[in-house]
């Protein structure tokens, strides 16, 4: 009986840590399961049209946002709208506000860009909610990390099968900004796979001005970015596909304008 018990234990522990309401709602958007966060209180799972985020209380960003890129979705007729605002799925008292970075150096940086979302005027609306933002440096935002999402959108229309998972990481003691205290992150990351390879490229950056020629020298395994950040990326996939696709560092011939 304390065998039965104990086994029975584990199971229910087990789908307890992979239990994520973006899997429930929105599997399509995520390669083999999504990412399997430390930060259990404090934080909201929002799940929108062509995109969701695990969102911190603490911060007022996300931990990290998940896509599923198409050709369709980057290929429609909605265009940039800049309607940034609040997202009214979030308590108030843990919503970045407008205000908070009025003033502010800092871009209301996408994690999920709009020119990911031309689908529909609807997509494009939702990736302007604060919640999908972060403050980050404007030379970061509009340079490196620009340059980033249009080669993942590149990818796509080569023919890769893109799934995205972009996201933040803090220091301890990090900088923040408005009444709100919006935290901003002293890092930015991307990790992406390609579906029909099961192969990925993971970049990790400074939240700061680098020069985007010096882009290969940020690329990263996606094994180093769970253990800056503390996720578990693919938790549904078996285990020898997971262990490869995490410890091999990319080869940058394969995935196009890394390389001259």
């Amino acid at each position: 009986m304390k065998k039965l018990y104990g086994l029975l234990l584990t199971v229910l522990t087990a789908v307890a840590v992979f239990a994520n309401p973006i899997d429930d709602k929105a599997p399509a958007l995520v390669y083999h399961g999504a990412p399997v966060s430390k930060i259990v209180k404090d934080s909201q799972y929002l799940v929108k049209k062509y995109y969701a985020i695990h969102y911190r209380y603490d911060t007022k960003t996300p931990e990290y946002v998940v896509e599923h890129l198409t050709k369709e979705k980057i290929e429609g007729p909605a265009k940039r709208r800049d309607d940034f605002r609040s997202d009214p799925e979030v308590p108030v008292k843990y919503s970045a506000q407008l205000s908070d970075y009025a003033g502010n150096p800092y871009d209301r940086g996408h994690l999920v860009p709009g020119a990911d979302n031309t689908q529909s005027e609807e997509a494009m609306s939702e990736s302007f909610f604060l919640t999908n933002m972060v403050p980050q440096v404007p030379n970061n935002n509009r340079g490196i990390w620009k340059q980033l999402e249009t080669f993942c959108r590149n990818w796509t229309l080569e023919g890769k099968d893109i799934f995205i998972v972009s996201g933040t990481v803090y220091n301890k003691e990090h900088t923040t900004i408005g009444e709100g205290k919006v935290g901003v992150p002293d890092f930015v990351w991307k990790v992406v796979v390609d579906a029909k390879t099961n192969k990925g490229i993971a970049f990790f950056f400074p939240n700061a001005s680098i020069p985007v020629a010096d882009m290969p020298n940020y690329v990263v395994t996606i094994a180093e970015v769970e253990a800056k950040t503390g996720l578990n990326f693919e938790p549904k996939l078996e285990k020898v596909k997971q262990k490869a696709l995490e410890t091999t560092k990319a080869d940058l011939k394969e995935w196009s304008g890394l390389v001259k």
